[in-house]
């Protein structure tokens, strides 16, 4: 399958890596991201490349910019026939008692309100020629993670919106989601230096997972990539994690 392909958090080391990894298959990519130098440096990567690209600034939380970028991808490359809904904050790290109201409803925002965004304004687009959805969980929204309420608990919301869409949309567009494991990435590092800031000791987190190291960027984005375009039309639905067996029962 090719054809369009939009990307949200695309200007980011997991959405950039997916953004390369989808022009190499043949697809037309618009880089979506909040900060627009970053999605115009990715673009002009695959451009210089050879691919084809271009970027869009968006944030993902508001409709308005939503239906502007899926405009934008049928207006440039045509109706989109990959979309890897991506984009997300981690929000604070603290306890539910002293989480901070504000950052809690602008994590799910971001997070929730930004999937379900993309969801019902792409798959209009998509369904005449069909296609492929992967929306980004984490495995903190597979299993609790302390400290990290707001985080956690939009994540487990991307499971439920991505299996609702799945039964909605098929057969003609597969819904997936993808749940990663920690990845060494901005936000990670950002995580580390909080805990650190706050007193802790951040060196438990790489104990916590079987496979003893973070994942990389491009491991994710290989995951998604294949999700997207090459996986059977008979997976969809499904919760699909990439977290070096953080979360197996």
């Amino acid at each position: 399958m090719t054809g369009a392909a939009i990307v949200t958090g695309g200007g980011g080391a997991i959405g950039g890596a997916a953004c390369d990894g989808l022009a190499g298959r043949g697809f037309a990519v618009l880089v979506v991201d909040l900060d627009g130098a970053a999605a115009e440096a990715v673009a002009a990567r695959i451009v210089a490349a050879g691919g084809t690209a271009s970027a869009c600034a968006a944030d993902v939380s508001d409709e308005d910019a939503v239906a502007a970028y899926v405009r934008a991808c049928v207006e440039r490359h045509g109706a989109p026939r990959a979309f890897f809904n991506n984009a997300a904050a981690e929000g604070a790290i603290a306890p539910i008692s002293d989480y901070p109201t504000d950052v809690f409803d602008r994590t799910m925002a971001i997070n929730v309100r930004g999937v379900f965004l993309g969801l019902k304004h792409v798959i209009p687009a998509m369904r005449a020629a069909g296609g492929s959805i992967v929306n980004t969980a984490s495995q903190a929204g597979i299993r609790g993670v302390a400290g990290l309420s707001a985080y956690s608990a939009s994540k487990h919301a991307v499971v439920g919106l991505s299996r609702g869409a799945a039964l909605e949309e098929a057969p003609a567009i597969r819904v997936n989601c993808l749940a990663p494991g920690p990845t060494d990435t901005r936000m990670m590092a950002d995580i580390e230096q909080t805990v650190r800031d706050q007193g802790g000791d951040p060196s438990g987190f790489i104990d916590r997972i079987p496979a003893g190291r973070y994942g990389r960027p491009e491991e994710i984005a290989a995951a998604a990539v294949w999700l997207l375009a090459d996986a059977p039309d008979f997976l969809t639905g499904a919760v699909v994690p990439v977290d070096g067996a953080m979360t197996t029962p």
